[in-house]
């Protein structure tokens, strides 16, 4: 069974180096394809990957119209029986594909496979974690505020074909989506307590510019599958991506002006 990872890149550094050996290191257990994207980085990426083809990855150079073009089309070029991403700044587990496989091959009904994630900072340092939802099933997945950790879910590629593949409409939780529409056509198989990859938050993160514009996508995105707006994932959307940006406001300033005037 071959797995096909593709990492989206515009300006990567310095995190791409390390991602990519994340998934360079999988190839001792696993059969790995790595398709790289770069939208036209001007930080170096490029220059790096030109000169690092050793590490096994395919790289297309070519612009796009954001993240989930990129996607898109890195994923009608793969090849592999089973997809996953990998955004330029996070990081695989050691082992981490072996699991995802043997996971695939103990359930042949599966369509997602998804585990632990930890979150970590500019540095590596870990800050927490990102934990599998408590239920797999459709209805629960939906009602419950814990999304499938993005670089901790893989796929089959047979079912992302079947749904449509990911919509390029969304640009901040287009993976959401995709998960929603996979476990309306299969089985999701979480691997609790597996800490499968690593995801980085820095202050020019997607996830942390337009961390309330994403839960407002979120948001529209759960509503269109049905879900009440009253269940805990619908109020916790809610509040975070259409209240807190503004009733916080007064807060997250007055610790601004705190932190500003604070004596050396």
């Amino acid at each position: 069974m071959r797995i096909s990872i593709v990492t989206p890149v515009l300006n990567g550094m310095p995190w791409l180096p390390e991602t990519v050996a994340s998934v360079a290191r999988q190839r001792d257990d696993v059969d790995v394809e790595h398709l790289i994207r770069d939208g036209g980085s001007t930080d170096g990426s490029r220059e790096w990957l030109a000169g690092h083809a050793e590490l096994g990855y395919r790289c297309a150079l070519e612009r796009d119209s954001g993240q989930t073009d990129a996607l898109a089309a890195g994923f009608d070029q793969a090849t592999g029986d089973v997809l996953g991403w990998l955004n330029a700044d996070d990081i695989l587990e050691p082992g981490a594909l072996k699991k995802v496989i043997e996971a695939f091959e103990t359930h042949p009904e599966a369509v997602i496979v998804s585990g632990a994630c930890l979150r970590i900072g500019p540095d590596g340092a870990i800050l927490d974690a990102i934990p599998t939802p408590p239920r797999a099933e459709f209805e629960q997945l939906l009602r419950h505020p814990t999304n499938l950790a993005q670089p901790a879910t893989f796929f089959r590629a047979e079912a992302y074909r079947q749904v449509g593949g990911l919509n390029r409409r969304y640009n901040l939780a287009m993976d959401v989506d995709l998960w929603f529409r996979l476990a309306s056509v299969g089985r999701v198989v979480l691997l609790r307590d597996v800490v499968l990859a690593r995801y980085r938050l820095h202050p020019s993160a997607k996830s942390v510019l337009a961390a309330a514009a994403s839960r407002r996508e979120d948001l529209s995105i759960r509503r269109g599958h049905g879900m009440p707006l009253r269940s805990p994932a619908g109020r916790w959307l809610v509040y975070h991506g259409y209240l807190d940006p503004v009733l916080g406001w007064p807060k997250r300033t007055a610790k601004r002006v705190l932190r500003a005037n604070r004596p050396d």
